[in-house]
């Protein structure tokens, strides 16, 4: 559930002393209002205000910090209204309003001696009260509430809210030691075991020729042959299909769908089962933009999407144009890959036979091959969970690498918890203390025992624990990973507290770290994500534009780049922003039709439609 406290977003340029409701004055520009706007502009920001319209009508006003609320509300002359804004403002058949106060109906200001006996405290320090209930010719209605602070009759702050998921950061993705990093991730399936993992992750752009689904096969050839597939199995495939972006948008997306399909049906030649085959298709606006800058062209930037298509009806500049469009229409396949076995036609008990044998054998390079043959069985739901315990190997450190791939395994199949599989990895450090995998898998369980509420004797010794690493043979770059994220749990440590200075120390630590760091699509999400939870929007901002005119980009991060934005209204007609948002139309037109949603219904906000740039871009993709 997203959270109640919302961020602000910008304060309304209004004229003062306009005729409100309940003899209200609009007083922003008056003297009078100054101390108590001096206030607000030197809380910190992590210190956040929130409206919240509740489907029985009820109205409540939220703040995450009783200090600066008494602060603000110093005495009982302060007061709070709201004024209820209406989705029906909006409409495409009208233009874009002008601000005006109120922008919908204002209730009646309730004074801090009320705030105060109504108030409910959620946690320690952040206050929940309700200041007033729907007119009945609003109920049932796409609202939103903007939050007014008076005092007396003076309106001395206005302002509406835009939202953005603040939680959902993670701790960057650290994955698990066998005799390789193990990365895993959800497959999307309801099954029991409901992952996959991969070791490498490799990438092939396939271009296609004009109204054609086909392709030469070659590049497939070429391409597997310097991978030497025949050592990999493909766990995970994505397709993102393209076209350019002349012709109806009808046409395009059934000749995008064509062109995944042959690309699917072209690597199932090489692998028969292949799974988690997951398709994208576009129109190419981005490199169709990245390509006409500084060119004659340019100008076609500054149209809306279906302005450029209507000119792109002229026969004389599509052929112009053409050497450019030629280059856009193709797909990026990216596939992750897991050593294979090459026991794919070998029995369930052949191979647990053959399992026992290696391990009687001593030869744990072979009982390792086996074991992960097991494990792919069991994540293709060939074979239950519970086989991995038929497996049995002696606790001894000549199988302590074998015992800490099985280990790392049952833990990823869920057949042991987060306290399971530490315990049983600290018991496998008493047989081989120094090593590297054992070391390094302890730690990363040890984030999540901390994340959720573990022993804090493993906050004392972990960054000690994560430093050692480096002279057991760990990579500096998962290193470094392990700290971000130390530092990640040690502000939000600070944060429960109320301690901004430690909060800002971990910050900055972990902004000096990271940009050493080759970080994916994954890893910029999650930083972030975390950055803005921190209402570090420009950091947050930073990380992920050097990604936002890439075609593979994660659609997670195009999106959240989107929203940052929106709390940058003087970017929204920057050529970035743009980009950013004909990428996020075209990857999921459902989701970037979700943003202008009411707050309370999961957007990021309806008022963001007051600006004609959003309103136009809604209009023509959200009809």
């Amino acid at each position: 559930m997203k959270k109640i406290v919302t961020v602000i977003l910008f304060l309304f340029s209004l004229n003062s002393f306009a005729q409100l409701p309940y003899n209200l004055i609009d007083g922003r520009a008056h003297k009078y209002c100054e101390a108590c706007q001096d206030l607000i502009q030197k809380k910190p920001d992590e210190v956040l205000f929130g409206i919240q319209v509740n489907s029985n009508g009820d109205i409540y006003f939220s703040m995450n910090n009783t200090e600066w609320f008494n602060k603000i509300f110093k005495n009982d002359s302060y007061g709070i209204t709201v004024d209820i804004v209406s989705k029906a403002r909006y409409s495409c058949k009208t233009a874009v309003q002008e601000f005006s106060l109120p922008k919908g109906t204002i209730l009646a200001p309730m004074y801090k001696a009320e705030l105060v006996k109504m108030m409910d405290e959620l946690v320690p320090g952040n206050i929940f009260v309700k200041i007033g209930k729907l007119p009945a010719n609003l109920v049932n209605k796409e609202l939103e509430g903007n939050l007014v602070i008076v005092n007396g009759n003076y309106i001395c702050y206005y302002t509406n809210f835009l939202d953005i998921d603040r939680t959902a950061w993670r701790l960057l993705p650290m994955g698990l030691y066998t005799d390789s990093l193990l990365q895993s991730s959800p497959t999307g399936n309801t099954t029991e075991t409901g992952i996959f993992t991969y070791s490498k992750k490799v990438q092939l752009e396939i271009p296609f020729a004009k109204a054609s689904a086909d392709f030469n096969s070659n590049f497939l050839v070429q391409f597997f042959d310097s991978l030497n597939l025949a050592k990999y199995m493909i766990r995970k495939t994505e397709i993102r299909a393209y076209s350019s972006v002349e012709g109806s948008e009808k046409a395009n997306a059934d000749l995008m769908k064509q062109r995944a399909d042959t690309i699917s049906a072209a690597l199932r030649k090489y692998q028969t089962h292949i799974a988690g085959v997951k398709t994208y298709t576009a129109e190419n606006w981005l490199d169709f933009l990245n390509d006409i800058e500084e060119t004659e062209f340019n100008d076609l930037q500054d149209l809306s999407k279906v302005q450029v298509k209507q000119k792109l009806t002229d026969r004389k500049l599509l052929d112009k144009l053409e050497p450019l469009l030629a280059k856009h229409r193709k797909a990026v396949v990216t596939l992750y890959l897991e050593k294979s076995t090459t026991l794919g036609a070998a029995s369930d008990s052949s191979v647990a036979s053959d399992f026992k044998n290696a391990v009687g054998n001593n030869d744990e390079s072979k009982a390792k091959m086996l074991q992960r043959e097991i494990v792919e069985r069991i994540m293709d739901n060939k074979l239950p969970v519970d086989y991995m315990n038929r497996l049995e190997v002696p606790q001894t450190k000549a199988f302590s690498s074998l015992l800490n791939d099985r280990e790392v395994y049952k833990y990823l199949l869920k057949a042991t918890s987060e306290y399971e599989a530490l315990e049983n990895l600290l018991a496998l450090k008493k047989l081989n203390p120094q090593s590297g995998p054992i070391n390094y898998n302890i730690c990363a369980l040890q984030f999540f025992m901390w994340q959720y509420g573990g022993d804090t004797l493993i906050q004392r010794t972990l960054l000690k624990d994560i430093k050692a690493l480096a002279g057991l043979f760990i990579n500096e770059v998962l290193v470094k990973r392990m700290e971000i994220n130390y530092h990640i749990l040690k502000c939000e440590e600070s944060m429960r507290v109320f301690n901004y200075e430690a909060k800002d120390s971990s910050l900055n630590r972990i902004h000096e770290t990271y940009s050493g760091l080759s970080l994916n699509d994954e890893d910029i999400y999650s930083i972030a994500r975390y950055y803005a939870n921190y209402s570090n929007y420009n950091w947050a901002e930073e990380i992920i534009e050097p990604r936002i005119d890439q075609l593979d980009v994660a659609e997670d991060l195009i999106f959240y780049y989107v929203n940052l934005q929106f709390f940058n209204p003087g970017n929204f007609e920057t050529t970035n922003f743009k980009k950013a948002m004909l990428n996020a139309v075209n990857l999921n037109n459902r989701r970037f039709c979700a943003f202008f949603l009411p707050t309370d219904r999961g957007g990021a906000g309806m008022q963001l439609l007051d600006y004609g740039e959003l309103k136009t871009m809604y209009c023509e993709s959200c009809k």
